[in-house]
C-alpha cells in the first residue's frame, strides 16, 4: 500500500469513525429525546390521572352535594305544601271568622236601629212625661188656686153666716129655688 492509499484508507477509517460516532450520538441524541418525550409523556399521564382523580373526586361530591340538594329540595317542597295547606285552612278559618264578624255588623246594625227608634221613643216619651208633668203643675196651680179660692169663700161664707146668720150654702139653695 502505498502512502497515499494508506492516507486514503486512514481519512476514510476516520470518516467512518466520525460518521459512526456521529450516528452514535444522533441515536443517543434521539434515543434520549424519545426518553425525554416519553418521561414527559408519562408525566403529563401522571398529571392527568392526578387532575382525573380530583375530577373523579370532585364529581362523587358533586354527586353526593346533588343528592343532599334533591333531599334538602324534597324537604323544603313538603314544608312548601304544609305551609301552602296550613296556609289554606287559615284563610278558610279567616274567611269563616269574616263571614261571622259580617254578621256580627249585620247585628249590631239591627241593635243600632233598635236602640235609635227607643232612643226616638224614649225622647218622645219624655216630652209626653214633660208635658203631662207641665199640665199636672198646671192642674197643681189650679188647684191650689181653688183651694185658695175655696178657702177665701169659706172664709167670706163664715164671714156671712157670723154677719147676717145666713150660711152659703142656704143662699146657694135659695138661688137654685129661684
Amino acid at each position: 500500500m502505498n502512502a497515499s492509499g494508506g492516507k486514503v484508507v486512514w481519512i476514510s477509517l476516520t470518516l467512518v469513525c466520525f460518521i459512526l460516532l456521529y450516528s452514535t450520538v444522533a441515536l443517543y441524541v434521539m434515543e434520549e429525546g424519545e426518553r425525554g418525550k416519553k418521561n414527559a409523556l408519562q408525566k403529563k399521564f401522571d398529571e392527568i390521572t392526578v387532575v382525573k382523580q380530583d375530577l373523579e373526586t370532585k364529581l362523587k361530591e358533586t354527586e353526593m352535594l346533588n343528592v343532599e340538594l334533591k333531599t334538602r329540595l324534597k324537604t323544603q317542597e313538603e314544608t312548601i305544601a304544609a305551609v301552602t295547606h296550613s296556609l289554606d285552612e287559615a284563610k278558610a278559618e279567616n274567611n269563616r271568622s269574616l263571614f261571622k264578624l259580617q254578621e256580627r255588623e249585620s247585628e249590631i246594625r239591627g241593635m243600632k236601629a233598635r236602640l235609635e227608634n227607643e232612643r226616638v221613643e224614649k225622647d218622645s216619651l219624655l216630652k209626653k212625661i214633660e208635658k203631662a208633668n207641665e199640665e199636672c203643675l198646671n192642674m197643681k196651680v189650679q188647684l191650689e188656686n181653688l183651694l185658695k179660692t175655696k178657702e177665701e169663700m169659706d172664709a167670706r161664707a163664715k164671714e156671712l153666716v157670723e154677719k147676717e146668720g145666713v150660711s152659703l150654702g142656704t143662699i146657694v139653695v135659695n138661688e137654685e129655688k129661684k
